[in-house]
């Protein structure tokens, strides 16, 4: 390959590189960076090529970094590490691989060195924990980067009660825990949550499972993916043990004397539904869940009770089955309880047979998921907020951005964005604490919020740094009038533990499409015109200019 073009790749590379060498005094230094690294970090390429660790970083964050730095250079062996560190983006968590390059002599020249931020991970790992003792199984995060790189980045601790492995193993190598999969059951289970999470929708299954003792238990996972920059796919979910419930479907289908008994001592609702959905049988259970007397509901159609949004989809159901002929489960729907609530069940569904083998009813279990389906949201909420905010995060506010650049592009209208940084606020964090921080930060959510419109939206994108998207503003004199009124509101005096402080704020503004059509030029060019409002004396607002040049420097 041509050398421009290696030269290409690592420029284009979505991974952060940088190549680091030695001085002559046996300093380290950095040669080259990529785009990447200038992105995630908020460094231009000139505060870094040239530089040594102690000249960016911290003397606390710097010397580890040059031990390990020069453990690679003495042995000549990669490494493999991870560091939290402070850069003009905020405290981010990196892990970080180091791999030696060679002359023609064979001796280590230089460093390559490529990092993937795993701040948001790490964050969401330490949430997921307040979750996992709520389950009556055990959280899990998984991460598929290709092949065979599986990784755990999180597990509950009731893996080892379930499976007789600890977190530790499960951490250390993924397959302590994936290969007790069924070997009837594995091809099926990763086939299908690679399918789901490349289409990036919720996959549920039920399979079996080794414990470590030998003995076989049913499982059933539920989770939500997640694809980052890089491709690699991060599944976000829970595992729980259905091994009584399967038993007890088993012995259904063995044992029509004593079908009454296990169904009328069910906790999960047993009903058979006629061939045109109405019901013939429910279980007492029925009652306990829903609040309608049996005889109520006996001789009445399904129609009566399923959610309007939902009727069509589980009427495809009942038809799959009749025309299958075979068993089917996993459908999620919402049953109207006698309080004219609503509460959402799975349920499973086999055909009932005639002498001559025609289908003449379906036979179904259904189990309250109600609990379940608010922690899932609960977990989609915890992946798409800033969880001190509670406002959008990164992610979810760049999605609606370009959604709002779309509809703006289609009916001719002008989308605002206000990036905003405050000013002073790492003095108050190392005067007072990150709790008085964190109090600065939860009242400027709460000033941005009040000073916008419904309509518009508030985001954190980490640290001490804000968006604003301004819907349909009339031009630039109205984006800088709700800019300037939102400078004045946050340098208003803040009381936090008996003290009060102040903080204020520096704001760019640039308007689509004057200064930018797609949402990550308008980021860029709002971010800059930030900085040069921080340059003009800060607690200002600052209006994007419509010839940008490339690059900027914090």
């Amino acid at each position: 390959m041509p050398q421009d073009s290696y030269q290409a790749c690592f420029e284009q590379s979505q991974d952060v590189l940088f190549v680091i060498g030695r001085r002559a005094d046996g300093d380290f230094v950095y040669r080259e960076v990529n785009a990447a690294l200038l992105r995630d970090t908020g460094l231009s390429r000139e505060q870094i090529v040239g530089k040594t660790p102690r000249e960016l970083l911290p003397v606390d964050q710097a010397a580890p970094l040059e031990a390990v730095y020069a453990g690679c250079f003495a042995s000549g062996e990669p490494a493999l590490i991870e560091s939290i560190l402070d850069v003009p983006s905020g405290s981010r968590s990196w892990q970080v691989q180091l791999s030696p390059l060679r002359d023609g002599r064979g001796e280590v020249i230089e460093l390559l060195g490529s990092a993937r931020d795993i701040t948001w991970s790490r964050d969401f790992a330490q949430q997921l924990q307040t979750v996992a003792p709520h389950l009556p199984g055990f959280v899990y995060q998984l991460s598929w980067s290709g092949g065979d790189d599986w990784r755990f980045l999180f597990v509950g601790e009731r893996v080892e009660a379930m499976f007789g492995v600890s977190q530790a193993e499960v951490l250390a190598d993924a397959g302590a825990l994936l290969d007790r999969i069924h070997p009837e059951d594995y091809e099926r289970v990763i086939g299908e949550s690679i399918a789901h999470g490349e289409s990036l929708t919720p996959w549920q299954g039920a399979f079996r499972m080794r414990h470590r003792d030998g003995s076989l238990r049913w499982v059933e996972a539920n989770d939500l993916p997640q694809r980052l920059v890089d491709g690699t796919i991060i599944w976000t979910g829970y595992v729980n043990d259905i091994s009584r419930r399967k038993a007890l479907e088993a012995e259904v289908w063995r044992s029509e004397t004593r079908f009454r008994q296990l169904v009328e001592n069910a906790n999960d609702i047993i009903y058979t539904l006629t061939p045109d959905g109405v019901l013939s049988y429910v279980s007492p259970s029925w009652v306990t869940s829903l609040g309608h007397a049996v005889e109520d509901v006996v001789g009445t159609h399904i129609r009566d009770y399923l959610h309007p949004d939902d009727l069509p989809r589980c009427l495809a159901f009942l038809e799959e089955v009749l025309g299958s002929g075979e068993p089917r489960g996993g459908i999620e729907y919402r049953v109207r309880h006698r309080d004219d609530g609503w509460r959402w069940h799975t349920s499973n569904a086999a055909p009932l047979r005639d002498d001559d083998g025609q289908v003449t009813a379906f036979l179904g279990i259904a189990r309250d998921i109600t609990e379940r389906r608010a922690m899932e949201e609960r977990i989609r909420h915890l992946a798409q907020h800033d969880a001190l905010t509670g406002l959008p995060n990164r992610a979810l506010f760049f999605e609606h951005l370009e959604q709002a650049l779309r509809l703006a592009a289609r009916h001719g209208e002008k989308e605002a964005l206000l990036f905003i940084d405050l000013d002073e606020f790492k003095p108050i964090n190392d005067r007072l604490g990150h709790a008085a921080g964190d109090e600065v930060l939860l009242t400027t959510a709460r000033r941005l919020l009040a000073g916008v419109r419904g309509s518009d939206l508030v985001g954190r994108l980490g640290g001490d740094e804000f968006v604003v998207l301004l819907h349909a503003v009339g031009d630039s004199d109205e984006a800088l009038a709700v800019a300037g009124a939102l400078c004045r509101s946050l340098a208003e005096p803040i009381g936090v533990e008996g003290q009060t402080v102040a903080v204020s704020a520096s704001i760019g503004v640039a308007l689509y499409p004057d200064h930018a059509v797609t949402g990550d030029d308008l980021v860029r060019a709002a971010d800059r015109a930030m900085y040069r409002a921080k340059a003009a004396g800060r607690n200002r607002a600052e209006l994007a200019q419509r010839a940008q040049r490339a690059g900027r420097s914090r």
